[in-house]
C-alpha cells in the first residue's frame, strides 16, 4: 500500500487554475534560508513526491517543468506548522540546551582508533 497522495483524494489537493504556477527552482530562490544556506529544489521535490511527515506539497507538471504556487507552499507550511501545535515538544531538548563541548583532538584519535579495531575485528 502506498503513502503518496491518489488523483482521487480531496479536491482541495489541487492547485487552482487561479493560482499563478513558478517553478520549483523559482520557489526555492523565494523562501528564506534555514541555517544559512538555500532551500535545495530536490527538497522541495521530495516534499512534492514523499511529503513531509505526511504533507505534501502541491504541485502540477507543465511539460517536463514542475511546479507549484505560493499559496500551495503556504498551504504546506500552515500544515507543517498545524502538525507542530498537535505534537507536545520534547521537554529532554527543552532541559539541555545545545551547549555541547566540542570534542578534543585526543578525544577525536581515540573514536577513531575504536572505530578502526571495530572494523578490524569485522575483517572490512
Amino acid at each position: 500500500m502506498s503513502n503518496a497522495p491518489k488523483a482521487t483524494d480531496s479536491i482541495d489537493a489541487v492547485i487552482g487554475p487561479d493560482e499563478e504556477l513558478i517553478t520549483l527552482t523559482q520557489a526555492a530562490k523565494c523562501l528564506p534560508k534555514v541555517d544559512g544556506k538555500k532551500v535545495a529544489v530536490s527538497t522541495l521535490w521530495r516534499w512534492c513526491r514523499k511529503g513531509l511527515r505526511g504533507v505534501f506539497l502541491q504541485y502540477v507538471r507543465v511539460g517536463r517543468r514542475v511546479c507549484t504556487s505560493r499559496p500551495a507552499l503556504l498551504r504546506f507550511f500552515t500544515a507543517m506548522a498545524e502538525l507542530d501545535r498537535q505534537v507536545p515538544p520534547d521537554t529532554r531538548s527543552l532541559q539541555h540546551p545545545l551547549t555541547r563541548r566540542p570534542i578534543t583532538s585526543r578525544q577525536r584519535q581515540r573514536a577513531l582508533a575504536e572505530a578502526d579495531a571495530v572494523l578490524e575485528r569485522a575483517g572490512i
